[in-house]
């Protein structure tokens, strides 16, 4: 971290059933997704885990800024992921992770000056 300042902190739990039944509709898909955002989904194989990470951590990130999605759409917080499968958000300064089990899935955002 350096010399890097924490301005916020986020996070965000949700249960996976809630996201299997939201993925059911494109529309959903498309309203909270990025294109990049499902084309990584889709090469994972359009697992609801990552359906429900990404949500969280879309969630998370927009605690951390303090805001919620007050203000904000879906696809202003983009979560993408390196060679590794490491998450990280597009043009944000945010430490991100995700974590799944069988009934949840869990993200928490810490933002960087």
């Amino acid at each position: 971290m350096g010399n890097n300042k924490i301005l916020g902190i986020g996070t965000d739990i949700i249960e996976m059933k809630r996201i299997e039944k939201a993925i059911k509709s494109q529309h959903f898909i498309e309203r909270v997704y990025t294109p990049k955002e499902i084309e990584y989904i889709k090469n994972k194989g359009n697992k609801s885990q990552t359906f429900a990470g990404i949500f969280c951590a879309k969630e998370s990130v927009c605690k951390a800024l303090g805001t919620g999605f007050s203000g904000k759409k879906f696809h202003d917080v983009e979560i993408l992921h390196d060679e590794k499968g490491k998450p990280f958000v597009s043009g944000i300064n945010v430490l991100i992770t995700i974590s799944h089990c069988k009934e949840y899935a869990t993200s928490t955002a810490i933002l960087l000056n």
